[in-house]
């Protein structure tokens, strides 16, 4: 080859999006917009309700405080009593239990504050490095919050999500300005595994990016000093997630959960993109917007990249495309998609918008006054509900019949409702135990499980499940399938009844000889934790 054609091929490489890196210029939305960066935090907390994992996650922190140790043995079940517990969420409890005890209610919620402003913000910092305007990097910012708030739950997830975008924020110093503080991820990953087992997300994360850099230099023809160093990064990381105390535990109970059949087959955070689009539209059309946002965060990801591929983001591409992947396969993976992709569709939309106005210099959203009054009208219609103390809860809970039996003083062996597991051990435990919760991949074997949709369901087998495990009693929905076979049962009794739950009793007991059974009841309209 003639030294003009190879100084073109050169020429050329330097313009596709995974040439060299340029010098950047940080255009910031906390020096330009901060006020419309708050509206967008105080939109993305908007979600102030329980999860059904809620109680159960309070309670077992407030166990290990109290205690002073970790709990390696289930001591809340009579199926798998006394069996092994890989609590991979054991801090992250530790967390929300010690603020709730400290400040109840509004330490929960400003934990939660926390975590989704510390989302917001890295990504803030994460679009810095793309060059775009503030326009471009408040618009694409705002299309991912719309796929986010829903997400940003009181769950151990809001460590995840705040994790990555810093992982994603350190990633695009290192890619857009050729090198950065990668190493700091050895440490973060060391206290993600003690987290959440989302933790995976950011090994998985470092591989794809030390493997894109790889490519990159491969198809540069550097040598590959950096992606080696990248991919020690990365392994050193993955040794730091065997760290005690979690070490091989928190293994086990993430490759236990994704390696579990039922994990996709029955639980909707593990349903793909699709079905839960689906389900979404017969239960709420408007709840579609949120996947529609997604969607349009992705359109305007490719087609900007289609329109200009010269970004010199080729890693962080990758990234986005496998979160986005992962998305598609499993729902719970959407706000990991939509964090993935701020920062490359700020990159992409950004050049090709400059390219149109050819204004190098950040544009003003809107006037400082018109921000003031955004970030008052957010704080006004949102506010009220993140800053109060009350927490209203997600969904129809045994309230009335739970506050039955601590009336009539009943306690024993429960078979409740899956989703109820939590709730039932907040409530009843240490008296009474429960069946099954939703730790289902960190204790119970899976016969148990298959056992609870076998008697749940009313599947051939369902009466032997009455008969193998000591129940005492069975609280379940009056809509559950398994309602018209206990009704059928012999050996049990309708003792308490509302539009929410039915509690049955063992025929003889102490409970089915109260006067008066079966006891209708009143739930109350609206119920907040408690």
């Amino acid at each position: 080859m003639s030294k003009d054609a190879d100084h073109i091929t050169q020429e050329l490489r330097r313009e596709t999006l995974i040439g060299p890196k340029p010098k950047i210029r940080q255009w910031s939305l906390l020096k330009h917009a901060p006020l419309l960066v708050l509206a967008l935090i105080i939109v993305a907390d908007v979600w102030q309700m329980t999860d059904p994992d809620l109680w159960g996650h309070l309670r077992f922190g407030q166990m290990m405080l109290s205690s002073g140790r970790l709990v390696s043995h289930d001591p809340f079940s009579y199926s798998a009593f006394g069996d092994s517990w890989r609590d991979h969420e054991y801090l992250t409890e530790i967390i929300m239990a010690g603020l709730y005890n400290a400040a109840g209610v509004i330490g929960l919620k400003a934990w939660k504050l926390l975590c989704v402003a510390a989302t917001i913000l890295l990504l803030v910092r994460g679009l810095a490095e793309t060059e775009a305007s503030s326009r471009v990097q408040f618009n694409v910012l705002a299309l991912a919050v719309t796929v986010l708030f829903p997400h940003m739950q009181f769950r151990p997830q809001l460590h995840t999500y705040a994790l990555f975008a810093l992982m994603l924020a350190v990633l695009a110093v290192d890619n857009y300005r050729g090198s950065g503080p990668v190493w700091l991820m050895i440490p973060v990953m060391a206290l993600w595994s003690n987290l959440h087992g989302g933790f995976i997300i950011g090994l998985i994360t470092l591989a794809a990016y030390a493997g894109a850099v790889a490519l990159q230099d491969l198809f540069n023809h550097r040598d590959l000093t950096r992606a080696g160093k990248v991919g020690a990064i990365a392994a050193a990381a993955t040794a730091a997630t065997l760290l005690p105390p979690s070490g091989m535990n928190v293994w086990r109970a993430v490759l236990t959960t994704v390696g579990s059949p039922a994990t996709f087959r029955i639980f909707a955070d593990w349903q793909p993109l699709s079905s839960a689009m689906k389900a979404q539209w017969h239960y709420n059309h408007y709840g579609i917007a949120v996947y529609l946002c997604l969607l349009a965060l992705w359109a305007v990801l490719a087609l900007s990249v289609m329109l200009r591929p010269q970004g010199n983001d080729f890693p962080l591409l990758v990234i986005a495309l496998v979160m986005s992947l992962a998305a598609i396969k499993a729902v719970r993976n959407v706000p990991l998609a939509a964090i993935a992709c701020v920062i490359p569709a700020g990159r992409h939309v950004g050049k090709l918008m400059s390219e149109k106005t050819q204004s190098p210099s950040p544009d003003v959203i809107v006037p400082q006054p018109v921000q003031w009054l955004m970030a008052g009208i957010a704080l006004l219609l949102l506010g009220k509900e993140i800053f109060t103390v009350r927490l209203l809860t997600d969904m129809e809970y045994p309230s009335a019949a739970v506050e039955f039996m601590k009336q009539q003083q009943l306690c024993g062996n429960v078979l409740g409702d899956f989703g109820w597991g939590g709730y039932l051990i907040w409530h009843l435990a240490p008296s009474s135990k429960v069946f099954v919760d939703s730790r289902y991949d960190m204790v119970y074997p899976a016969r148990v499980f298959q056992d609870y949709l076998t008697f749940y369901l009313q599947k051939p087998g369902a009466e032997q499940v009455l008969k193998t495990y000591a129940h005492d009693f069975i609280l379940i929905p009056p809509s559950a399938k398994a309602y018209d076979g206990l009704m059928r049962a012999p050996g049990w009794k309708l003792i308490y009844h509302d539009q929410e739950s039915a509690l049955f009793a063992r025929a003889g007991s102490r409970a089915a000889r109260l006067a008066g059974l079966p006891v209708k009841g009143n739930p109350p309209s609206a119920e907040y934790f408690q």
